[in-house]
């Protein structure tokens, strides 16, 4: 047991030759993780992390491979920060539905994609969820008495 304690095991020992050898070959770059071929005592596939973000990134590539043959309508750019992408067809619907107010949705959607960084599949969407909670919150509640006054008015 003494000779056992605080030595290095067999497998520790080829980890650290593996990333000696890459570090000499490579440079000072970043290492890989994954050292499969020098171990060789697990049977199960192992995938390094290099090696799965580059599978992400070919199944990226396919998806907008097959995105682009599909007939998309062209985005245009809109608001402060030129983030809020809408096609011409969205366009014209929020300037039937929402008259007068739809570039200031538009500029209140682009300042907080700018400032927050969130991402939204569709902008037309979250524009008109907007709108509706606003007017939701216009509305009275019903079963809540108006306690509201004016400066005529005595208490």
């Amino acid at each position: 047991m003494p000779t056992i304690i605080g030595s290095e095991t067999a497998s520790a020992m080829r980890v650290r030759e593996h990333r000696e050898r890459k570090k000499q070959a490579v440079g000072n770059d970043r290492l890989l993780q994954c050292n499969t071929n020098e171990t060789g005592g697990n049977n199960l596939k192992q995938i390094c992390s290099v090696e799965r973000e580059l599978e992400i990134e070919r199944d990226k590539e396919i998806e907008k491979e097959g995105e682009g043959e599909k007939e998309t309508p062209a985005h245009a750019t809109y608001g402060r920060f030129n983030n809020v992408f809408l096609s011409d067809a969205e366009i014209n619907g929020l300037k039937s539905e929402l008259p007068g107010k739809w570039e200031y949705y538009i500029d209140r959607l682009s300042m907080h994609i700018a400032s927050s960084g969130k991402q939204y599949h569709n902008h037309a969407a979250t524009i008109y969820k907007w709108a509706q909670e606003d007017a939701d919150k216009a509305v009275p509640k019903k079963g809540i008495p108006d306690y509201s006054y004016s400066e005529e008015d005595s208490l």
